[in-house]
């Protein structure tokens, strides 16, 4: 005898794909005709944005472009020079499934970058980097939540969990010009520009997302008056943007994040032709994912007191965002150079962070590195470069109640360097952005479908009205009305008992 089986919808994210595919970087470089040649060397890297996202069907696409910098001595030994090149990439990736509706969070990782001067005119450069991407699809399945019939008695549980509301990602521009202030010479040349966006406030407005913030540029350039002479400008651009996601609304808890797309920054002369002018564009891409607070009811276990029942179960887990964590935090380090010395910092900053959590003693416990890239000059006032990886720890106090099963995936970037020259090296103060989605998960054990199997019916005790049990506490009084073919509720009424479990060793009455 099959039954009528109640169901209710689940509204869950499912990761679609969450992997990485390596880029591969070759290339074989002649300088231009303005680059003087290469003596030594200093310093080379590969920048990758990625600048487009796409998913059609169960195919993932993502393009973007990456930036090869090479930083080097010209024949004089005295001056920094820098020669760029830049190309673009293709990532085609096939998931497991074909998904509509999907939020596409994606990163790029530097693996590894190898450059060498075949000629004081030519350069030989071999690498990779890895595109990474985790697709969410927005998935909704059912669950058992009541069994329609008098004589089969259900075990149910209340499960609290976050549904996905809905999904938002657009790109946008920032553009300012910037001038030099008189206290600085004009720019000859653009050596390194770096942008870090710092999300300030977000808001939910009318289907629109509200995101203001703003952009830090450092821009490392050749004086016009000498260009052995580097200069360091660093500016702060604010910015308010509105967003169209229409699956979001007011209630919704939004998880925002922003990162630089892309960076163009070009001199520009004033009105009387001196090169006083940056001309800036920052590309940022905002993304958001929203939750709303739910709850479903499951039937996860059962039985007739008329018949032998065969049940089917599957494992569910849901999950609950717990908390939207951002940190600041400020470490400071001393970083020896004996061996060089240093007498000037032309640049510090940050290509590489790592971090990974995990609960202890009940707080949440983030490990991880970062490093911090040093353009300087040394006692004999020559160009040098160095790096150096750091450990950092920061520990996160839970409030007055502590989640079970907590989960995170923290990411980490680095919002400013600081800087001391002392007299071994350089003491570095760094302010780490730590941000994370804190999440509980819940599995059970549910029923999927129920059959009464007639041909067996369950064999009980009529003769009476009343059946006596000795009881040890703590026993399940669900296990004890499965064996005598009666309920939980019956078994609480007749001995005025409240909840699920016998509290004191003794005598039951079972009703029969």
């Amino acid at each position: 005898m099959d039954y009528m089986l109640n169901r209710e919808a689940l509204a869950a994210g499912e990761i679609i794909y969450d992997g990485c595919q390596e880029q591969p970087v070759d290339l074989d470089i002649s300088l231009p005709d303005y680059c003087p040649d290469i003596q030594r060397i200093l310093k080379c890297q590969v920048y990758p944005r990625i600048t487009g996202r796409n998913v059609m069907g169960d195919r993932l696409e993502l393009e973007g472009t990456y930036n090869v910098k090479v930083f080097y001595l010209d024949a004089g030994g005295n001056t920094l020079r820098c020669c760029e090149n830049s190309s673009s990439f293709f990532a085609a990736i096939t998931m497991k499934q074909a998904v509509d509706h999907a939020h596409v969070c994606a990163f790029t990782r530097v693996e590894y970058i190898n450059c060498r001067a075949t000629s004081p005119r030519r350069l030989d450069i071999h690498g990779a980097f890895s595109v990474c991407a985790k697709v969410i699809g927005r998935t909704e399945s059912e669950v058992v939540c009541h069994i329609d019939s008098d004589e089969v008695e259900q075990q149910k549980r209340s499960m609290p969990y976050s549904r996905i509301a809905g999904f938002c990602g657009q790109q946008f521009s920032v553009e300012e010009t910037l001038e030099l202030p008189s206290s600085k010479p004009g720019a000859e040349n653009i050596l390194r520009s770096t942008a870090y966006v710092n999300l300030q406030d977000s808001k939910l407005v009318a289907n629109k997302l509200m995101v203001k913030g703003e952009v830090n540029l450092k821009i490392l350039y050749s004086s016009v008056l000498d260009e052995s002479m580097l200069e360091l400008m660093e500016y702060a651009i604010p910015f308010s943007q509105m967003l169209d996601c229409n699956d979001l609304t007011d209630d919704c808890l939004c998880n925002v994040k922003l990162s630089v797309a892309g960076l163009s920054i070009q001199v520009k002369n004033d009105y009387s032709g001196d090169k006083t002018y940056f001309e800036s564009q920052v590309n940022l891409y905002a993304e958001a994912v929203a939750y709303q607070g739910a709850e479903v009811t499951v039937v996860t276990d059962a039985y007739s007191k008329e018949y032998e029942l065969e049940i089917g179960y599957k494992q569910k887990t849901v999950e609950k965002v717990v908390e939207l964590l951002t940190d600041s935090i400020l470490q400071k380090n001393s970083i020896a150079l004996e061996d060089t010395g240093i007498t000037k910092v032309f640049d510090i900053w940050n290509e590489m962070s790592a971090v990974n959590a995990a609960e202890q003693d009940g707080q949440i416990v983030f490990k991880g590195k970062f490093n911090v890239c040093i353009l300087a000059a040394n006692q004999e006032n020559r160009p040098f470069y160095t790096e150096r990886m750091l450990d950092f720890e920061y520990t996160h106090p839970w409030g007055a109640e502590k989640p079970s099963g907590v989960r995170c995936a923290p990411e980490l970037s680095v919002a400013g360097i600081s800087y001391r020259i002392t007299g071994g090296g350089i003491e570095v103060k760094t302010e780490l952005r730590l941000s994370t989605e804190v999440t509980s998960q819940s599995s059970l054990k549910i029923i999927s479908d129920v059959r009464a199997d007639e041909d067996r019916p369950r064999a009980k005790d009529t003769s009476a009205a009343l059946s006596i049990y000795f009881a040890d506490s703590g026993e399940s009084l669900w296990n004890i009305a499965r064996t005598y073919c009666t309920s939980v509720s019956a078994i609480q009424q007749e001995n005025d008992l409240a909840g699920e479990f016998v509290e004191n060793r003794g005598m039951l009455l079972i009703p029969m």
